[in-house]
Order: structure tokens, then sequence, then C-alpha cells
């Protein structure tokens, strides 16, 4: 089962896309900072990585910086959510970071399963046509 990592410090938006994508058939781990998503990302080895970009104690910008430094954990595709600009989001000091897409908040449920299945493919449900 294919498994995605959510760092949000959002509660309700972890609980309401938890219940969404388990129900496409994914396995979900969730971390509210970036501190704790790149504890978690290394002992989960998630396929894909949703997070938000500000947060408290490490933003979305400090996740991905952390990921790309860990050789088991650089080429995890990492999706970024923010209410903010991409370009604001996306900004890491003279470059940009290395994210496979980018979701402004608040998002339509159908792009964000859209992009989930194009970066890692169909959960177990998709998979099985029901």
């Amino acid at each position: 089962m294919k498994t995605i990592l959510l760092v949000d410090d959002e509660f309700s938006l972890l609980e309401n896309l938890t219940e969404m994508l388990e129900d496409e058939g994914y396995r979900i781990v969730s971390a509210s900072n970036g501190r704790d998503g790149l504890a978690c990302a290394q002992t989960e080895k998630p396929d894909l990585i949703i997070t938000d970009f500000m947060m408290p104690i490490a933003d979305g910008r400090d996740l991905v910086r952390g990921l790309r430094s860990l050789p088991e954990a650089r080429s995890i595709p990492v999706m970024m959510m923010s209410a903010t600009v991409k370009d604001v989001a996306l900004a890491d000091g003279d470059g940009r970071l290395d994210v496979a897409a980018f979701i402004r908040k608040p998002f339509q449920w159908k792009r964000l399963l859209d992009t989930v299945v194009r970066l890692i493919g169909p959960g177990e449900k998709g998979e099985r046509g029901t």
C-alpha cells in the first residue's frame, strides 16, 4: 500500500485529508510541523509528502530543505499546499524549492487527488477500479 505523509498544523484539515485519502486506498501518516514531519519521513519512508507551507516550529520550506539533505529521503516527491502565492512559498534564497507540485488553498479535492495520482499512481481502491 502506498504511504502518504501529511504535514499540517491544522488538525481538521489533517483529519479530512486522512479520511479522503484512506478512502482512495492510501496509507496515511501525519505530523503537525516540519520537524516532526522530517522525523516521520525518515522512519515511515513515504511514497509522497503533502505539506503545508506555514507551520510552527519548522515550516514547509524547512521540511523540504531537510528532506533534500538526506540521501534516503531526497527522491520523495513533495506537494506543497499554501494559501499564500506560489512564488513566496517556493522561494529559497537564490533558488526555488525542489517540490513536485504546488496546490493553493483552498483547493478542490479532485485537483489534489489528480495530483497525487499523477505523482505516485492510484491508491489500492483506484487500482481495483472500485
